[in-house]
């Protein structure tokens, strides 16, 4: 018996990085938008998450739910989106971007084929401080409805 679908699901982690890094959000960040973690501490680079007095502003995103549709080929994700900015005023203000960027945001295919359906800020905009470093954050959650594979 075969499913719905015929090939593996596309992921939506890299078209959301890709259209933050296009947009006002990369400039706000000089395009530091990471999916996963930031961008570790190395021997030539002193990485994303820094101690006080060092901050630089970056983005963080991350895959929290994404469910294929029981019976269309299509996806229901839910990406999480973390705003870490040099002052709270910096990270409300990517957070900001990242809205500009994403919300409300129609159909579109991505150079995978991955077709974007529409994409909308669900919830977020608090202020935090990150519990390691203690840099201002601001989180988001992002609603996207895409298909699960390539289109033409």
């Amino acid at each position: 018996m075969t499913g719905i679908l015929t090939a593996p699901m596309l992921p939506t982690i890299p078209a959301v990085i890709a259209e933050l890094r296009a947009g006002a959000t990369g400039a706000l960040v000089a395009n530091r938008v990471r999916g996963g973690e930031p961008a570790p501490r190395t021997d030539t680079d002193p990485g994303d998450a820094r101690g006080p007095g060092e901050y630089i502003a970056f983005v963080v995103v991350v895959g929290l739910d994404t469910p294929p549709h029981p019976r269309l080929p299509i996806q229901r994700s839910i990406i999480g989106v973390s705003c870490y900015g040099v002052t709270f005023q910096n990270a409300s203000a990517i957070f900001g971007a990242v809205v500009q960027d994403l919300h409300g945001e129609g159909e579109r295919v991505k150079s995978n084929g991955l077709g974007v359906y529409i994409s909308h800020i669900e919830g977020g905009g608090e202020q935090e401080t990150d519990p390691d470093t203690k840099q201002p954050v601001v989180r988001a959650t992002i609603r996207l409805r895409a298909t699960a594979q390539a289109v033409t």
